[in-house]
């Protein structure tokens, strides 16, 4: 509301409150100009030091006087609104017969609207030398006490039946210091800040809202009236009149002005493209190449794919006879309108073998429009945003690993904390979980889930010069030691032909090709199925090892010393390993300074690799990361890395693989100074990285390391 000057700031006030008047201001439902009540009170600026002192009339105020002067005026005169009431009664104020220097006035209009208290409008004004009016502040038109009823809480009972809200709102209109007031012909003033449109506005919006937060509530009003009337800047205030017995009332204030609901606006249909947000879903049959070929088919259509979320299992809602979902969201670019697009996802469905049985059953395939930039929109097919998303963690959780902080279009309020409003599923229900697809012949991963087990990454370096097993591993002997080592507990083998070590000689990409490519056909000719990583940073390598038989990249560098490395794995649709390091080989030693703690530079450095792939087109789901143990770090920052890991692996969302297999830091704790004799060392790390988090353990020893792994796993993880 117009809130009371004080003086305190130094200006003693003379007031006449809640003045009983009646005024013509302009006509009622029938058109007519008739007279009806308002209140009007004033304060007047003006120094009482020599009245208070010398207790001499000249010196006083007179009150009569001021409210004979302002009575007259108003009630035999005619005006068009409030705002030119307010004005006219300043105007007086300010003028020969009252002679004040500053007035504030309020004018309330009690009958102004059927569901409010009052309506009303409070302005400042001034006067220069030359007596022309200014404007000081700003004004504020508002709206006391709208009593409307709605859906709004958590709780059951909230949601079956309306309750009763009360709702204050002041909209403020911003003035240049100094401006000079001119009053404008008529009497007519800014149309935005007609309190009328504004109230009905609101109250259609909020009588058909459903709302669990008060806090999502107040934001959406002040949304209607910012955007939906144009107001500079608006407070909102509401209570919930029944919330608690032994108080009148809890609720929420809030003051927003336009720009925060425009700045969050997107460039929407910019040269025709539009911004789509589309939840996957599928339970049926093969769940991840269903979504895999959905993605595939969007793109077919000339739909850019931009970014896609982590995957997420998770337990049917609304039909609970069926199986276990698998959801994801993928955020697009299209020229197509909203029902084109409708239409080529449908067909998509059609041709992935979906057939609908019943409401919220059973499907292949599943492909809804969540968001179209910033469009609300509703036909009898296509309601956006999608009515039922937020109250859907497996459609927020995979939404915000893309768009956090993006606000929903009816609420204003952004996806993070609509996802922290979800409460938590029934004890009987299992909780969401993250799933990562590495090969048909390993279980997926699965980060999120505190009890999951901790898969084992067999190292088979095929170079003569790498720092623990230079020459170990032969094209001849390479199949029976693939062989011993799945034998002895390998989920995964890491087969690598170029040492990254620090001050390593980089071989050509010509030699690390045959040292590799023949050593993975050899496996897949031998009917070895365990899935194989292939240790390079070369996009070539890469391409060539996934043609003869490879299911994953595992690059030190995380493409940063091949350009085309985040697009190769992009294209070649394969999980891709992207650890932390700095500089190349020769350089990475040199570059150990992290300001601001490792930990947090690790973290923000793989989000930007993170960023990187993604936008070279890797989906989400094929990334896992590394925090590089050795890699530009000192025996200090390894160390910090591993008592940290939780913190570094809950902190991104993504699966992760560590290798602290005989490095030098190891040797440096436990004085050996032989790499492939740091066994027990290597033993204490391992298990430090099952206790952090870790998804995967690159290591050379696989039988003694099996075991750690499994000893730490049933102390951590069960």
């Amino acid at each position: 509301m117009g809130e009371s000057p004080s003086s305190e700031d130094g200006n003693d006030l003379i007031f006449v409150r809640s003045l009983n008047l009646k005024a013509t201001t302009g006509v009622d439902s029938w058109g007519r100009k008739r007279p009806q009540p308002i209140l009007l009170t004033l304060w007047l600026r003006s120094s009482i030091a020599l009245a208070g002192s010398t207790d001499h009339l000249p010196y006083s105020i007179n009150y009569g006087t001021v409210t004979k002067v302002i009575t007259a005026h108003v009630e035999n005169d005619t005006f068009n609104s409030l705002e030119h009431l307010a004005e006219d009664i300043a105007r007086t104020a300010l003028g020969p017969d009252i002679n004040a220097g500053w007035v504030k006035v309020m004018v309330e209009k009690p009958k102004a609207l059927l569901r409010a208290d009052a309506a009303g409008i409070a302005i400042t004004r001034t006067k220069n030398s030359e007596g022309e009016v200014l404007a000081e502040g700003s004004d504020r038109v508002f709206v006391k006490d709208l009593r409307l009823v709605t859906i709004i809480g958590v709780n059951p009972w909230e949601r079956e039946e309306k309750q009763a809200v009360v709702i204050n709102l002041t909209m403020h209109k911003e003035n240049n210091p100094g401006k000079l007031v001119e009053m404008v012909e008529g009497g007519k003033f800014d149309p935005h800040y007609n309190f009328r449109s504004v109230a009905k506005r609101v109250t259609e919006h909020v009588e058909a809202s459903d709302y669990k937060t008060v806090e999502a509530f107040v934001t959406a009003v002040a949304k209607e009236a910012c955007v939906g009337c144009g107001i500079s800047k608006v407070t909102v205030r509401a209570e919930k009149p029944s919330a608690l017995t032994f108080a009148e009332g809890p609720g929420v204030e809030i003051t927003r002005e336009r720009s925060f609901f425009v700045l969050e606006e997107t460039a929407a249909g910019v040269d025709g493209k539009h911004d789509v947000f589309i939840a996957l879903g599928s339970n049926i049959g093969d769940r991840f190449r269903a979504i895999k070929d959905a993605v595939a088919e969007v793109e077919k259509k000339g739909i850019k794919v931009k970014k896609t979320s982590s995957l997420y299992q998770s337990a049917p809602m609304y039909y609970l006879s069926q199986p276990t979902f698998l959801n994801g969201v993928i955020q697009v670019e299209t020229t197509l309108s909203p029902d084109d697009l409708l239409k080529a996802l449908k067909d998509i469905e059609s041709l992935l073998g979906r057939s609908k049985s019943i409401e919220n059953g059973p499907r292949s395939i599943d492909l809804d429009i969540l968001l179209y930039d910033n469009l609300v929109y509703e036909t009898p097919h296509l309601t956006i945003p999608h009515p039922k998303m937020l109250e859907r963690e497996f459609v927020l959780r995979p939404l915000c690993d893309i768009s956090p902080n993006k606000p929903h279009p009816l609420t204003s309020t952004a996806f993070k904390h609509h996802l922290s409003a979800i409460p938590p599923p029934p004890p009987s229900t299992p909780p969401l979980r993250t799933f990562a697809f590495l090969s048909p012949h390993l279980p997926p991963l699965d980060p999120s889930n505190p009890h999951r087990k901790t898969y084992i990454m067999a190292i088979l370096n095929l170079t003569p010069d790498s720092f623990s097993d230079g020459g170990q591993h032969t094209h001849s002997n390479i199949v029976s030691t693939a062989q011993e080592l799945i034998a002895a507990g390998a989920d995964i083998l890491d087969i690598g032909g170029c040492s990254t070590r620090p001050d390593a000689e980089q071989v050509s990409p010509e030699e690390e090709l045959a040292r590799v490519i023949p050593a993975i056909k050899s496996l897949r000719e031998a009917g070895i199925n365990t899935p194989i990583s292939i240790d390079t940073y070369r996009s070539a390598v890469a391409k060539a090892a996934v043609s003869a038989g490879a299911d994953l990249i595992n690059d030190v560098s995380a493409g940063t010393l091949d350009k085309d490395m985040l697009k190769t794995a992009a294209n070649l649709a394969v999980p891709i390993c992207l650890m932390h390091m700095r500089g190349d080989p020769s350089s990475m030693m040199s570059l150990k300074s992290y300001p601001a703690g490792v930990i947090p530079g690790v973290i923000s450095e793989l989000e930007d690799r993170v960023r990187a792939a993604e936008e070279a087109g890797v989906r989400r789901w094929n990334i896992l990361l590394d925090p590089g143990l050795g890699f530009a770090k000192d025996l200090r920052q390894n160390l910090e890395l591993l008592r940290g890991l939780a913190e570094v692996t809950s902190g991104i969302g993504l699966p992760w693989v560590v290798g602290p297999s005989r490095k030098g830091f190891v040797g440096k704790v436990t004085g050996v100074e032989v790499a492939k004799e740091r066994t027990w060392g290597t033993a204490g790390a391992v298990a430090a990285c099952v206790a952090g988090g870790a998804d995967v353990v690159r290591v050379h020893d696989v039988t003694g390391m099996k075991k750690v792994v499994d000893m730490a796993g049933a102390i951590w993880r069960q």
